[in-house]
């Protein structure tokens, strides 16, 4: 059960933000402790999606126009996962989300655990890129966003860097499972293409999540290091790739 009342002045526009608006939104500046950040009460509440934090940016009112453009499109009806990218928040940029451990809660959360309280709450880390489109756990990352931007969030399974929902490029053979993925190309632009080598034609052509050739074909998470710009093929599915 939420907070519904407080004779604190602070705590109760908290309280009438969230029914007012359906959220309302923290914004921590610089400290000794760490950077800025930004992050929403009350999503999970009235949207029921996860609270989001924003950390990082040395302008606290712009992460929090972020949680708000975020919690629009919520509204709008849009469903923010872990490791799921969306290019609706940043202009000319995609950021991406990751799940948040209840362990760093005291530490980031007071507001909205008081919010909550005794009742538990979910909350995603909307992680932006560097200039180059780059995100902290890649190595080309700009070493300031590294630093300004801590990830909260533990090391999973997916072995890619980009999205589960990043669309790609593939086959049909390929998405039906006929033929084994035997050509991968990781453009320059960072776009995706999961071939089969059997056919070049367009009709044969398909967009599908990388979650979905991955579940498809466990064997590509081999590649999920290949730089943009490369490409890898095997001979069949039982061949060593070759990068190139």
């Amino acid at each position: 059960m939420v907070r519904t009342k407080s004779d604190d002045a602070t705590e109760q526009r908290v309280i009438d933000d969230v029914h007012r608006v359906g959220w309302h939104v923290v914004g921590i500046e610089d400290h000794f402790e760490g950077p800025a950040f930004a992050y929403s009460i009350g999503m999970q509440h009235t949207l029921n999606h996860p609270e989001v934090i924003v950390l990082g940016l040395r302008d606290v009112a712009a992460m929090m126009n972020i949680i708000n453009a975020i919690g629009e499109e919520v509204r709008k009806g849009s469903r923010f996962q872990d490791w799921h990218e969306s290019d609706q928040i940043l202009e000319g940029y995609s950021c991406i989300f990751r799940s948040v451990p209840t362990e760093v809660f005291p530490e980031y959360f007071g507001f909205a655990m008081w919010f909550y309280r005794p009742d538990s709450f979910q909350v995603l880390q909307c992680v932006w890129p560097d200039s180059q489109r780059q995100f902290p756990w890649q190595a080309g990352c700009h070493s300031v966003v590294r630093q300004r931007q801590p990830l909260l969030t533990h090391q999973s399974g997916w072995p890619f860097s980009e999205g589960k929902n990043r669309a790609v490029f593939t086959t049909n053979r390929v998405l039906d499972g006929s033929h084994p993925v035997l050509h991968i190309c990781h453009d320059r632009d960072g776009d995706w293409q999961f071939l089969c080598g059997t056919s070049t034609s367009p009709a044969d052509g398909r967009i599908a999540t990388l979650e979905e050739i991955l579940h498809r074909h466990p064997s590509i998470a081999a590649l999920a290091n290949l730089p943009a710009g490369s490409q890898a093929t095997r001979d069949s599915a039982c061949s060593p790739w070759r990068r190139a």
